[in-house]
């Protein structure tokens, strides 16, 4: 360690309670002991643990006790206590767990940007890494989730306190707890992580590390002259005193149980164990220790997805489904979540709240698990086949992409594979680092007033040009006020008119650039006085789509559930867009609902507030819920309220009151990705045509079928329930007339009838033994049909890419059942010809 740090920590502390500075002849590291023959740091591996069957304390707590014992010392020592934080950080733009219960006040507090919301303070966090999942269940003492008790002093222009009253409110919290200053080691050490650094150290009693007091004090730097892990720091503004006590280790610790997990949750171990058919000890904790994981990540908000924190949350439950197989359980993976809410309903009530969604969750990726299971084998099967062995990153890939965990690829492909230790690990690493951030903003040595949040009515306005110059080729200009909002938060840019003397340019966009708003515009304009005139209709209408997307998120959330979050939006003047976290597709039903809700606030002429608010109080007033759109930078928040509705932080231009919206028409929904829904929806005049456009579409049908628009949906049924009818008979009569057009081919029967519908494919090749070959002309465009049964190995959809280009388009499927086809009629023969002889090729290699 370096000097300079190392000097951090000759604490007088020490001296006076009788410790003497050792060097551990183990690992090397220097330690403060009241043993001077003490030799060993008392740290694991260096010495092994001695509490096991001999507890230390003075009596075994239980988690509340321990987490309520830590808060009430530190809040009687001067320390206000805070409410815990979600396990999801949705305040943070770079990573997207809660690691530690400094990451609740980083990055804003720990830079200095933002005061702290209490000083000094006391929290116990729940925390989640994924970054040791295979010594879960293995160790001992490997926990995916776990709470951080913390007690944290943020020294800037006031000093709270630093190192020395640190570790002395350190040994009297554990004396109260009943662990004597003679059983405690304090190793030094050195700590980094997120941009800071700063000595450190390890609190150790009995073999264990049960708290690490960390002095942060540095911060990166290339040009520091502090070096910490290989890099080069510098002194930061701010000294923090950053302090993480194991809750489950403490109570370990005063248990003495075998494992951290016999401590912690007994009864849902015990219920595991008495329900399994192999009650392996490993697959029990490791269980037991994904399903209270999962209880926190579905509680706090997570939809279990193929991306960002909801892919790490689907793979702890996917592990979970696992562990339930191996140890053949008959209990679902919602019976074993359950058992950890029940137990955990005192402390954290608000868990509760989502129990019927984590149900609902949970079926739902028990029956995705289950299908990906399948499908996943035959996948290997056929990657061994064809390739031979499987290499690692086609492991991470059966996994990242196909669902299929490795413990599975080994059962298919044997020897082919080799699964590293640290598989689950890696992945998880893969996404659990940096979110998908937006492009940093150029900055600007100029500044532009913001008139569009002082005066969003306002329709023109009066500035200066005090720039003038090219962007990218565009002519543009800055100004030192302006009325036109850029394009940001999904909102779309402004448009309007510059006017200087006789001169009059087009904006054709706003863009922000640092503190100056940039205007594009479709000639050069000089430097000097202009007058601004918005495209008033398309802003206003763009603030009314703006505060119906904030109703529409809000409506989803009292529909759908509390688990609902934006995960995106877009919005211009004639439409906008919301995707929004959601497990399963939304129903027409819900639709409606949605549609509902947000038109009763519309009617009921809510209040809509704008005001700007210093983060601390904002997230102290409101909670995390105001980052439904991602945490905006800065100290300073703009905060939009919908009376008694929604509350986010926002940047857009809004309406004052939700009557001016009109009314909002949900015109769709989508799947973006899995886990993610995307509501389609118009406002105002907007959606009032789209209302007209669908009358009048409804009207046109009806009279079309000679029919009035209120027997149009009985009509329909009818006309498609004779036109299915009819399909069937041609259907039939197609496979009738095929004995006279099959071609035997080594036992197997290859079918050329010409035109064949889809049904007359599938009953076909349903019979086994037989692949059809089918080639048509619809709309002047050439098309061939392939498709085989399923104990025949040819890839159809190989021959179908292949020959795609003989007939001027493309072509692509599955291995059962492909398609080609171009407009090049001409050559449809050939291709049938061409399409025949790979068929026959294939069966050659494949089945002769």
């Amino acid at each position: 360690m370096q000097s300079d740090l190392q000097a951090f920590l000759q604490l007088d502390f020490f001296q006076q309670h009788g410790f003497t500075r050792n060097q551990c002849t183990e690992c090397g590291a220097h330690f403060w002991t009241t043993n001077p023959e003490q030799q060993r740091c008392g740290d694991a591996p260096c010495v092994p643990y001695t509490f096991i069957d001999n507890p230390l304390g003075d009596h075994p707590y239980t988690a509340s006790e321990m987490r309520e014992a830590f808060l009430s010392f530190f809040e009687n020592n001067g320390h206000e206590r805070l409410d815990r934080y979600p396990v999801v950080a949705r305040w943070r733009n770079d990573v997207y767990l809660t690691i530690a219960s400094i990451a609740d006040f980083q990055p804003h507090v720990t830079s200095g940007q933002v005061p702290p919301p209490a000083n000094p303070l006391v929290i116990s966090q729940p925390s989640i890494r994924l970054n040791d999942l295979e010594e879960v269940g293995r160790s001992g003492r490997h926990l995916t989730m776990f709470e951080m008790m913390g007690h944290h002093a943020f020294n800037n222009h006031e000093q709270i306190y630093w190192s020395e009253q640190t570790i002395q409110l350190c040994n009297d919290f554990l004396k109260s707890i009943g662990i004597p200053t003679d059983q405690v080691t304090y190793k030094e050490g050195e700590w980094y992580g997120g941009g800071n650094a700063g000595a450190c150290l390890e609190v150790l009693a009995a073999g264990m590390e049960i708290s690490t007091l960390v002095f942060m004090s540095l911060q990166r730097s290339q040009d520091g002259t502090y070096e910490v892990n290989n890099e080069r720091y510098t002194k930061m503004p701010l000294q923090v005193v950053d302090t993480g006590y194991g809750l489950e280790r403490l109570v370990w610790l005063t248990r003495g149980s075998q494992t951290v997990y016999d401590a912690i949750f007994p009864d849902v171990i015990k219920a595991i164990r008495n329900a399994a058919a192999e009650p392996q000890a490993r697959d029990i904790y490791a269980l037991a220790d994904h399903t209270r994981c999962l209880a926190f990540m579905l509680g706090d908000g997570i939809v279990p997805s193929n991306a960002e924190e909801g892919y790490l949350a689907r793979l702890i439950a996917r592990r979970a489904l696992r562990f339930i197989d191996r140890l053949e359980i008959d209990m679902t993976l919602p019976d074993i979540v359950d058992l950890h809410l029940d137990r955990l309903a005192d402390d954290f009530p608000d868990l509760l709240e989502a129990r019927e969604t984590m149900h609902a969750m949970l079926d739902k990726e028990t029956a995705k698990y289950e299908e990906t299971l399948n499908r996943g084998r035959r996948l290997v099967a056929r990657y061994v086949r064809e390739h031979g062995q499987v290499p690692e990153n086609k492991l991470i890939q059966f996994y990242d992409t196909h669902g299929v965990p490795p413990d599975v690829v080994k059962e298919v492909a044997g020897d082919a594979v080799d699964i590293p230790d640290n598989f689950a690990s890696r992945v998880a690493e893969l996404h659990s680092g940096t979110r998908q951030t937006a492009e940093e903003t150029k900055e600007s040595k100029y500044s532009t007033r913001q008139l569009y949040y002082e005066q969003p009515y306002q329709r023109s306005f009066e500035a200066t040009v005090i720039w003038s110059g090219t962007i990218d080729g565009e002519p543009a200009v800055i100004l030192d006020t302006t009325l036109f909002y850029p394009e940001g938060g999904g909102q779309a840019t402004d448009t309007g008119t510059l006017r200087q003397g006789d001169k009059e340019r087009r904006v054709l966009r706003a863009e922000k650039q640092g503190d100056a708003i940039l205007h594009v515009l479709d000639d050069p304009l000089p430097e000097g006085s202009v007058k601004g005139t918005l495209d008033w209709q398309r802003r206003y209408d763009i603030m009314r789509h703006h505060t119906a997307t904030h109703l529409i998120n809000a409506a989803a959330r009292h529909v759908l559930g509390v688990h609902i979050w934006q995960k995106g939006s877009a919005l211009d003047d004639t439409e906008a867009r919301l995707d929004v976290s959601h497990y399963q597709r939304i129903t027409p039903d819900e639709l409606r609902d949605i549609e509902a809700t947000a038109n009763g606030w519309v009617r009921d002429a809510r209040p809509v507030t704008k005001q700007q608010l210093p983060r601390e109080h904002a997230e102290q007033r409101y909670g995390m819920r105001l980052y439904q759109g991602g945490p905006p930078a800065g100290g300073t928040l703009r905060i939009l309220e919908i009376e008694d509705v929604e509350v986010e932080a926002c940047g857009g231009t809004h309406v004052d009151n939700t009557a001016e919206i009109g009314c909002i028409r949900i015109t769709g929904t989508e799947r973006v990705q899995d886990g993610v829904e995307r509501l389609k929806f118009r406002a105002a005049e907007q959606a009032l045509d789209y209302v007209n456009h669908r009358d009048r579409l409804l009207r046109e049908t009806a009279a079309t079928l000679d029919v009035s628009p209120e027997v149009l949906p009985q009509t329909v049924q009818r006309f498609f329930t004779e036109w299915k009818e009819l399909h069937k008979q041609v259907e039939e009569l197609q496979k009738q007339s095929v004995s006279s057009n099959v071609e035997e081919f080594h036992g197997i029967r290859i079918v050329t009838q010409d035109n064949l519908g889809t049904g007359a494919v599938k009953d076909i090749t349903d019979q086994g033994g037989t692949v059809v070959v089918s080639k048509s002309i619809a709309d002047e465009i050439a098309a061939i049909h392939i498709a085989r049964s399923s104990d025949i190995d040819i890839d159809c959809g190989a021959i179908a890419r292949t020959i795609g280009g003989m007939l001027g388009g493309g072509g692509g499927g599955k291995p059962e059942v492909a398609q080609a086809g171009g407009p090049n009629t001409e050559a449809l023969d050939d291709a049938f010809q061409q399409a025949m002889s790979l068929v026959k090729q294939q069966l050659k290699e494949k089945h002769l």
